[in-house]
């Protein structure tokens, strides 16, 4: 949505054309009297605008209407909208719809007076601000990079946000790529007049810390519950549903959740059949449903660098995983595509410091004997490349700039303090999700069709708010309750950890030792895709593959050099010209994607590459 005088229109549109597997999406136009909106429809009744009366209501993502509500779900969710909010409009009615809808999504009421912008709870779908200097609104999108190509601010670039993508892979909210682009709150509703300095955001939600956590039963119960509700919301009003499987146990959950009277389809990435498509199709077969492998080449994830970033734009690492269910025209195929994404970062550890996870940890008796003789040992701490692990790598950034990136965390740090004061230290890094280093995971999904994640549902976003920090170590309480919904599932191997699927905490430690042991007794591998799961050996890839190879020649001496040059200690031809392996392959990789995006943007006379937006506002 651009406001008039449109500075580019034209170049936001022909982004959302270009991104990979949106290129049969179809844009409609809406004009209104301050300008344009533009949509991209991506199927389904969910994704698209409905003009009334001067009134267009748009839905962005796929908003699901809570069945606790007694709502029965829309077979045309704006159609609905105009109806819900015909008293009123959505700035008075916001807290009410908050209420009712969940899921990834944003909703806008346009009108004559300006715009009204409803966000998601945890900001699973971002909405962007564009303002010019003087501080007025110029447009608002769902898609970065196609609303800085709109209103002509593809090449504001903000250092300290590309440095914070190079150490953490993702920026501080609400910053962003681009020094005059914001993200608006999640769970707010805001006015946006034509042209205006002073939007007004309401927050309506945000994920307050309970004074109390909950005990251990009554979590484990809410969280079944809570899993049941989601697998009925996400799938109401649909005959075929695609489940994405993997080897592992919340995939089985997400499985087990979906109403059996559904027609199940379990979709599996595959590059080489290995342990995780043998595992995958026992579960698939044990659960009675149809198994699907989606196929992808042996190339795929070389050139995913350039497609997701093309797919997602630069916000974060563009490891669009599953990129692969357009490639084999999968999107429009089911009614819905359910994963199981953002289970391990809202209801177990992954983002738990080390020393944290280490004193919440449950101890032996032979252990705490052990310490009692022989003093605490103490926490171990976790390596450059784990993602709790990277602020050591702030040392790579010129003084100013890491400065700048330090003193933008703390302050955000700080805020989400003040909503949660015991687990702050994990939450500032996914709420908002957007905000998510691997959120290109399931954003990159969202964009491509009816894709979702059950993870998004309010009442699981619930549970993982009133989530005891000691009960979710190791995932021990969230993997038990999967387990005992699962039934005969959970009998089958996990192939994450290649044992049984109730094997203890002590035996997955000690294969992780023995694998880790392998992996170092053996010489530099060349074979990216010998793995056990659908993902890759991303050090052997970026060393090795042809096309990796070949983009480091091209980027050789490019502008993008110089500019991060500015940011890196070590120089931006350095780490273009090889893998440094001295770093984790994270910062190898999203070098060479900002590399790719800068030569892009910043390169005379070579035109804008491959980027795009879900709504651009003009």
């Amino acid at each position: 949505l651009v406001f008039d005088p449109v500075t580019d229109l034209e170049s936001g549109r022909e982004v959302l054309r270009r991104r990979p597997g949106m290129q049969s999406r179809v844009l409609q136009d809406y004009t209104l009297p301050w300008g344009t909106v533009v949509v991209q429809c991506i199927g389904g009744h969910h994704s698209d605008a409905e003009l009334r009366d001067g009134v267009l209501m748009a839905a962005i993502g796929r908003p699901a209407v809570r069945s606790c509500t007694g709502i029965p779900a829309p077979p045309r969710f704006t159609t609905w909208m105009h109806e819900f909010l015909a008293q009123g409009g959505m700035n008075a009615k916001a807290v009410e719809l908050c209420d009712v809808v969940s899921g990834m999504f944003a909703l806008f009421e346009a009108t004559s007076a300006g715009v009204t912008v409803l966000t998601d709870h945890m900001g699973f779908r971002p909405v962007f601000v564009s303002k010019d200097a003087a501080g007025r609104t110029l447009g608002i999108g769902t898609h970065l990079e196609s609303l800085a190509a709109a209103t002509g601010q593809s090449r504001e670039i903000d250092p300290v946000s590309v440095a914070e993508l190079f150490v953490h892979n993702h920026i501080t909210f609400p910053y962003t790529t681009r020094r005059s682009i914001l993200e608006l709150d999640p769970g707010s509703v805001s006015f946006i007049p034509p042209h205006g300095t002073n939007n007004q955001t309401r927050s309506l939600w945000t994920p307050t810390e309970p004074e109390r956590f909950p005990d251990e039963s009554s979590i484990r119960r809410d969280l079944a519950d809570a899993l049941r509700e989601a697998g009925t919301d996400l799938t109401r009003g649909c005959e075929k549903v695609g489940v994405l499987l993997s080897g592992g146990i919340d995939s089985r959950a997400v499985l087990h959740v979906i109403p059996p009277e559904k027609c199940i389809t379990a979709l599996t990435y595959v590059t080489k059949e290995n342990r995780e498509t043998r595992v995958a199709s026992e579960v698939a077969r044990t659960a009675g449903v149809d198994h699907l492998l989606v196929r992808r080449g042996a190339d795929y994830f070389p050139t995913l660098v350039e497609r997701g970033l093309a797919l997602t734009g630069m916000e974060f690492r563009g490891n669009c995983h599953g990129l692969c269910l357009a490639d084999n025209n999968l999107c429009d195929r089911f009614d819905i595509i359910v994963g199981g994404q953002n289970s391990d970062t809202l209801l177990k550890d992954h983002f738990m410091p080390f020393a944290k996870r280490h004193r919440l940890k449950p101890q032996s008796l032979t252990k705490r004997l052990k310490q009692l003789i022989q003093g605490k040992s103490p926490p171990p701490t976790p390596n450059h490349g784990h993602t709790t692990g990277r602020d050591v790598l702030e040392s790579e950034l010129t003084p100013d700039i890491r400065r700048q990136v330090r003193a933008r965390r703390e302050a955000r740090l700080a805020e989400v303090q003040r909503v949660r004061p015991t687990t702050a230290d994990e939450w500032h890094r996914f709420w908002p999700y957007s905000r998510l280093d691997d959120a290109a995971h399931s954003l990159g999904n969202a964009r491509l069709g009816m894709i979702d994640t059950l993870f998004a549902h309010r009442a699981l976003f619930e549970v993982s708010r009133r989530f005891d920090p000691a009960l979710r170590v190791q995932g021990r309480v969230t993997d038990s309750v999967y387990i005992s919904l699962i039934g005969p599932l959970g009998q089958i191997t996990n192939a994450n950890t290649g044992l049984p699927a109730n094997a203890t905490q002590k035996q997955i430690e000690a294969k992780k030792r023995t694998e880790r042991r392998a992996r170092q007794s053996r010489p530099d591998e060349q074979d990216w895709n010998a793995v056990e799961s659908s993902w890759v050996n991303p050090v052997a890839m970026q060393k090795h593959s042809p096309q990796w190879i070949a983009m480091r020649e091209r980027l050789a001496g490019s502008v993008a050099s110089e500019f991060l040059s500015d940011v890196l200690v070590r120089g931006g031809k350095r780490v273009l010209d090889a893998y440094q392996d001295d770093l984790p392959w994270t910062s190898n990789h999203i070098a060479m994607q900002l590399a790719i995006w800068l030569d892009s943007l910043l390169a005379e006379d070579k035109p804008l590459e491959g980027e795009g937006t879900d709504i651009v506002r003009a």
